[in-house]
């Protein structure tokens, strides 16, 4: 009988801790969770770096023979169904490296987050937008001409580059 007393004490003290525990760090999580929204909210919707990645995929692309035909979305894609033509991008551009496996891996990784990132803060204007089997099929070359062309839109739009202060 004092083993179950002994357990149901145990039991309400370990309760009262968590309790007490997640009440300290409601706050604290609360805080951290306005702090990051306010920070995604505020980040430009741009990526200087993207644009050098793709720039230096292009170079080593053209090294290495490649008859790679993806769905690519124009400029003009891109102003009305901006989230879509940047998720087809991102996906055409796992399936280009899939196709030349050896040509910058980790570069096509990490462009492919930087686009799928991208891709969230963006809305279509258009509704339905196009699924991206409906763009023209272009080779390689083609396909990073474009999606350069749209990331440095993206960027021109957005105002990535930091404000010079002005000086009195």
């Amino acid at each position: 009988m004092t083993d179950v007393l002994v357990r149901e004490n145990w039991i309400f003290d370990m309760r009262t801790d968590l309790l007490h525990y997640s009440m300290r760090f409601t706050s604290l999580f609360l805080y951290l969770l306005i702090v990051l929204t306010r920070q995604i909210k505020c980040q430009p919707v741009c990526s200087k770096e993207s644009v050098e990645m793709v720039k230096r995929i292009a170079r080593e692309l053209s090294q290495v023979k490649n008859d790679s035909m993806l769905y690519t979305p124009t400029l003009a894609d891109y102003e009305n169904c901006s989230r879509s033509t940047l998720t087809c991008f991102a996906l055409e551009l796992n399936v280009l490296f899939v196709e030349i496996q050896s040509v910058a891996k980790s570069q096509s990784r990490q462009l492919s987050r930087i686009l799928k990132t991208l891709t969230y803060k963006l809305q279509d204007k258009m509704k339905p937008c196009p699924d991206c089997e409906f763009y023209q099929e272009e080779g390689a070359e083609t396909f990073l001409e474009t999606l350069l062309n749209v990331l440095q839109q993206m960027n021109a739009e957005k105002r990535c580059a930091p404000e010079k202060n002005k000086r009195h």
